[in-house]
């Protein structure tokens, strides 16, 4: 295997590193050690993170399948700016050391363009830096440093997606998880392929689960039947699009409530980014909290939106608060809803 070239040099494991280089290193030393195994570990936005044993030869397979769609090939510039410690990372190395690219590799920042000097080939990101990158003043010149801009392991609200159009980078949506060793399915988010909808990558094979939840299966990567907690809608032509998570419907007096559904339609009404939640409720059983974040001013127009919402759709608590977030930017649903709780 060729040498791993980051910022434009052969990268050198064993001499001491810092940052995220630091987490480089460890990373290609159990790569490169004998066992056949690696432990990814899990986001935790909606509960404890775990540890997921995967094989490198999976990992592999799946790097491989990236760099076919994207054309990926040897001496292309990509982006390294998500934490090693999570799977983005460790598969955007994976994807380096099999179609040999070269990692750029800036410092930390929600803006992570705007720290490097030269053009890259393809950059996965987080919605939340595409977010803030596109608020600076040369913010889409930033973005436009990349000729495939990959988002992943967050939420696409309506505002950004719109504010892509207007970026001559091909930008995709991704959908996946550690479990399915990053992502299995793609979307086009702008230009004139746009769709709202996921396509499968080949060899992917997607059905819906008894609960109605999106079940994987990918030979290629060691995956027999996935069946996630997604739900999902899958239309004839194989595409499919994401409802919500099952563990956030709200049972309230036996209507089922998806709290997706809820935030979304408060952000698109008003720009307000908020967090739904099932609180205790003497005669429903449960009912709707919402946790939500901004200037105060903003109460006006999140109030007007809640009295366009159906009627067991509205909270019952409204809670102020900064939104507990996970290092990949994801609201922690875990702990927003024990944030509820207590206040």
């Amino acid at each position: 295997m060729q040498p791993l070239l980051v910022n434009g040099a052969p990268f050198e494991p064993h001499e001491p590193q810092d940052g995220i280089l630091a987490d480089l290193a460890a990373f290609l030393k159990e790569w490169e050690s004998a066992t056949p195994t690696m432990c990814l570990q899990t986001s935790g936005s909606t509960g404890t993170p775990k540890c997921i044993e995967a094989t490198k030869a999976a990992m592999r397979a799946s790097a491989e399948a990236t760099c076919r769609f994207f054309g990926l090939q040897r001496g292309d510039k990509a982006l390294l700016c998500l934490p090693m410690r999570y799977i983005a990372g460790k598969m955007m190395v994976v994807r380096a050391l099999v179609s040999g690219l070269e990692l750029v590799t800036p410092p930390p920042s929600s803006t992570p363009l705007a720290a490097i000097q030269t053009a890259v080939k393809f950059a996965p990101l987080v919605p939340m830096q595409a977010l803030t990158t596109l608020q600076q003043p040369d913010g889409m010149a930033q973005l436009e440093k990349a000729d495939i801009i990959l988002l992943g392991g967050g939420f696409i609200d309506a505002a950004l997606e719109d504010a892509l159009q207007d970026c001559s980078s091909a930008v995709y949506a991704s959908y996946g998880m550690t479990e399915t060793l990053s992502h299995i399915a793609l979307r086009r988010v702008n230009g004139a392929q746009r769709t709202a909808c996921y396509t499968p990558l080949p060899g992917i094979t997607i059905r819906l689960s008894s609960r109605g939840t999106l079940a994987v299966s990918a030979p290629a990567i060691g995956v027999d039947y996935l069946e996630t907690n997604d739900i999902a809608e899958i239309h004839p032509d194989g595409t499919f699009h994401i409802l919500g998570r099952v563990d956030n419907v709200i049972n309230s007096g036996g209507i089922k409530i998806q709290a997706e559904s809820i935030e979304q339609a408060i952000l698109t009404a008003t720009g307000i980014t908020c967090v739904v939640v099932p609180v205790p409720h003497p005669v429903l059983g449960q009912a709707v909290g919402l946790v939500w974040e901004g200037a105060e001013a903003l109460q006006t127009a999140l109030m007007q939106a809640i009295d366009t919402l159906p009627k067991y759709h509205k909270p019952r608590r409204i809670i102020h608060a900064a939104i507990p977030r996970t290092p990949t930017g994801k609201p922690d649903r875990a702990k927003t809803k024990a944030t509820a709780l207590e206040l």
